[in-house]
């Protein structure tokens, strides 16, 4: 009688490795650690299957961006768009931004110092940048003088900013961005 191997197990045990590994990816990239042999560690595998499963650190940064993506509701920009008390919708369209940036954060600051050196993370911050001038051109027109100002005071590194150097928690910062903003917007107050 021949006996059939079962590799169903030993795929599910790959599959477990390799979501170890990028569970703890996402955990050092959120403080800038990338060095494989920190992951490693973290992950509670050798370097051999860091190496493994991601031979480069682009395959380790596309398959941490989609897990990191699929966990993060996104804003409803027609929604949004849709409010059509000015004031209303700038509360809203920047308590939107302000989750996302929370929910972002350490993983923002990492892709902003990273991008440079791979293609995955420049793409997703421009996702990330291309959703806050979507959020400011629902607050003040493109073509307004004041776009750039508000594109500026709605950036990520602003929100940071407040949180880090201000020390203020997220409703604080929420807020404080949302009464900077409302003078110069159409309609704001």
């Amino acid at each position: 009688m021949v006996r059939r191997y079962d590799s169903s197990r030993r795929k599910q045990a790959a599959g477990q490795t390799r979501q170890k590994i990028v569970g703890a990816a996402l955990k050092l990239h959120w403080d800038g650690i990338t060095e494989y042999e920190a992951l490693a560690r973290e992950a509670g595998c050798s370097l051999a299957s860091v190496r493994k499963h991601f031979p480069s650190k682009e395959t380790l940064y596309r398959d941490c961006t989609r897990t990191f993506a699929e966990s993060l509701r996104m804003p409803d920009l027609d929604a949004l768009g849709r409010i059509a008390d000015p004031a209303h919708r700038l509360e809203e369209a920047v308590s939107e931004l302000c989750r996302i940036h929370e929910a972002m954060s350490g993983y923002a600051w990492f892709g902003a110092h990273s991008r440079k050196d791979s293609p995955t993370l420049e793409a997703e911050m421009r996702v990330y940048e291309g959703l806050a001038d979507a959020i400011t051109a629902m607050v003040v027109p493109k073509n307004s003088r004041r776009f750039p100002l508000v594109r500026g005071l709605l950036d990520f590194l602003t929100y940071r900013a407040l949180r880090l150097s201000g020390e203020l928690a997220p409703e604080p910062a929420r807020q404080e961005l949302i009464a900077t903003i409302r003078p110069l917007v159409p309609g704001g107050e």
